[in-house]
């Protein structure tokens, strides 16, 4: 695609989303610099690690570093987010390519064993959840990583502070096969509603990611659920305005595009906490012709005790473009949801 019809179009979206109000303006709460965050240094190493050995970033034709293309993240399916117990002690590089290869069929075996009609249905929390066999992007996840987390180094999010708040989402384990209540829409979560999957990992499908670049502006597309984010090169301040995505500022530090996001809506809740004190720091690096090295840090001194970041390779493939996804709040999931919960109530049953 020529780089003035990416230009455009990064613009028309950037205008779309000023115009329904997620816009980036003049405030924003004060937060102490990444740079100075608690386990930085660890996650540039863990990055700069992986780069390719002699082998040189390529750049646009405006000089900055192309991370652009389609990605996909279906073979990072079925890694364990955490550092396993039969692992403890260890770090990610510690791994022996035997261990690991080990691991990945075991890996295997287990999502079959998991997969509908063939012993069983998704487990999400401790829970079975029946799902049809097409969903399924990829079965036989060839892994690249023992694990997701990279910092703190032992691999295991850090503890929650003493006056951490209550959980505003409930555990799928304790509300049952894709639970919850069913009085009202309002009682479903906003992924259950088509309306925002704010924070997406590697999953059982819709693992397809666009970016596209222009001089001043940064799009990162995602197949769930069908987001657009339009990130600014500017250095904007954030306006006093929330929104299920958050509001975000892109800038450069080498080959690596930095995205900090803050002023997320209310609704919107992270690992079963609220987001609304939430700072999200990315980054993307491309560290081979193919890959480009996603990290997510997770800065949220209400709840967590430090900051910590997990991350994982996109591999750049043009087979796996991005697909309608076509869920839409008002979809026929919550409308079947809310049936089946008045169907129960008839047969005398809970639901």
């Amino acid at each position: 695609m020529p780089s003035h019809v990416i230009r455009q179009l990064a613009l028309a979206v950037a205008a779309v989303m000023v115009s329904s109000g997620v816009v980036w303006g003049q405030t924003g709460t004060a937060r102490s610099d990444a740079l100075s965050l608690a386990g930085t240094d660890n996650v540039k190493a863990f990055i700069a690690a992986r780069v390719q050995k002699d082998w040189t970033p390529p750049k646009t034709p405006w000089g900055d570093p192309d991370i652009s293309g389609v990605f996909t993240t279906k073979d990072e399916a079925n890694t364990p987010f955490e550092r396993p117990e039969e692992w403890a002690g260890r770090g990610i590089d510690d791994i022996t390519p035997q261990e690991f290869a080990v691991a990945i069929a075991q890996r295997q075996q287990a999502a079959i064993a998991r997969a509908p009609f063939a012993g069983g249905g998704e487990v999400e929390g401790g829970v079975a959840i029946a799902v049809p066999i097409h969903w399924f992007d990829n079965l036989a996840a060839k892994n690249s990583r023992p694990w997701f987390v990279i910092d703190p180094p032992e691999g295991q999010i850090p503890p929650l502070i003493a006056e951490a708040p209550q959980p505003t989402v409930p555990s799928r384990a304790s509300l049952g096969l894709r639970g919850g209540k069913a009085e009202t829409y309002l009682d479903r979560d906003l992924g259950d509603r088509c309306i925002s999957f704010a924070f997406r990992m590697p999953t059982i499908y819709g693992n397809s990611y666009q970016i596209v670049q222009t001089p001043d502006y940064v799009v990162l597309r995602r197949e769930q659920l069908h987001d657009a984010r339009v990130v600014p090169l500017e250095g904007r301040p954030l306006a006093n305005v929330r929104s299920f995505e958050g509001q975000s500022q892109g800038r450069w530090e080498g080959n690596t595009f930095v995205v900090e996001t803050t002023n997320f809506d209310d609704r919107v809740a992270y690992r079963r906490y609220s987001a609304k004190n939430l700072r999200v720091i990315e980054r993307f690096t491309r560290i081979a012709p193919t890959k480009v090295e996603y990290s997510m840090t997770i800065d949220d001194p209400s709840v967590y005790a430090r900051p910590w970041t997990y991350s994982y390779p996109m591999t750049e493939d043009n087979a796996q473009l991005i697909h309608e996804y076509a869920c839409h709040e008002g979809n026929y999931g919550i409308a079947n949801i809310l049936s089946a919960g008045r169907a129960a109530e008839k047969a005398g049953r809970e639901y």
